[in-house]
């Protein structure tokens, strides 16, 4: 039964968001993120001493050019690196007001962009690693074991535990780094509505904490605390984090370019930041824009026609193509509620 640890995680989540910013985010990150580096440097280091571990390596970094022409491996890299640094989630706008207002913002974007994408190489040589011992052990190519998502973590991932020497301890790493990633990951997610919510209704943050978070925890409980939790959470994950992000993405970019807001922005970014940005970056969000349209077009078409992974169209139309409609309504229903005090607010811009 999963219900009584996810009941646990939300308990867990929900105390450090009642806490605030400081007393509640800030340090807990200073105990979960070193704890997790710890743990996954330990993970790479196993790893790399397990029989086959350079099959594993040589699938990572052997590159087939012939998926680039693919715009599923196209859609998946997008999707994968939004969610990765949290872009379209709100996130970043969430936690880059908390910021002051001198801050370099071009500086700390490659900063995190560069550290993120270091600790998946990173992460990418422990799995595939591991990944190699268990194809070896069964005689098998990697790509037969590397089952994406889902599949890695809870089915290729004890096979391996269970064979390898000294499984345990490869399993309390692998599964410890896995938890207090997800921890940290799903309290930055839960953080936007939370502040959203305190900020418009001017409510106290503990209120505003549980107001939002008890409603979530029990329909996360009632979708995935079940047998039929990991079919739900691979249709759920598909659908908005893999449509959803990248659908945000292209409507965001397509306002800023439609409303010429693109060179105000570049110009906002460029007054207190060390990196300056120009003709190359605009470029990029233009062609960016471009690509992201194909792919969405094309990939949703094909999983409309096609259905997704076997699953039934019921349920995919419900719990797919129906949580997306319904995100879309609940948060244009949310953006026209009131600003609580939004006549003094109102006054206060007018300078009355």
């Amino acid at each position: 039964m999963v219900t009584g640890p996810l009941i646990a995680v939300w308990l867990v989540a929900l105390g450090v968001l009642s806490l605030g910013i400081q007393k509640g985010i800030s340090k807990s990150s200073d105990i979960l993120m070193p704890v997790l580096v710890v743990m996954f440097v330990a993970l790479v280091v196993y790893s790399l001493f397990l029989p086959g571990a350079e099959k594993g390596l040589n699938a990572l970094f052997t590159p087939d050019w012939s998926k680039l022409s693919n715009p599923s491996v196209w859609i998946a890299a997008y999707g994968q690196i939004f969610f990765s640094l949290s872009i379209c989630f709100g996130i970043m706008i969430t936690y880059a007001s908390y910021l002051k207002k001198d801050s370099d913002l071009t500086g700390s974007g490659l900063v995190v962009g560069f550290a993120n994408s270091s600790f998946e190489v990173l992460a990418g040589i422990g799995v595939f690693a591991a990944l190699g011992f268990i194809a070896a052990a069964q005689g098998v190519e990697v790509s037969e074991v590397a089952k994406g998502g889902i599949g890695l973590a809870f089915f290729a991932f004890p096979t391996i535990i269970n064979k390898a020497p000294f499984g345990e301890v490869l399993g309390v790493l692998f599964f410890g780094s896995l938890t207090f990633a997800a921890l940290t990951s799903f309290i930055s997610v839960i953080e936007v509505i939370i502040s959203a919510i305190q900020d418009k209704l001017r409510l106290r943050r503990a209120k505003a904490t549980f107001i939002v978070g008890l409603p979530m925890m029990v329909v996360s409980v009632i979708l995935f605390g079940t047998t039929t939790g990991l079919p739900m959470l691979d249709v759920l994950d598909k659908f908005v984090n893999y449509f959803g992000i990248v659908a945000v993405a292209f409507v965001s970019l397509i306002v800023i370019v439609a409303n010429e807001k693109l060179g105000l922005l570049g110009k906002h970014l460029n007054e207190s930041s060390s990196f300056k940005v120009g003709f190359l970056w605009r470029l990029c969000i233009v062609i960016t824009t471009g690509i992201l349209a194909f792919m969405l077009l094309s990939e949703g078409a094909k999983v409309f026609t096609e259905g997704y992974e076997g699953y039934p169209s019921w349920f995919v139309n419900t719990f797919g193509w129906g949580m997306a409609i319904l995100l879309v309504v609940v948060s244009f229903i949310l953006s026209r509620l009131k600003w609580k005090n939004e006549e003094n607010l109102n006054l206060e811009e007018k300078g009355e």
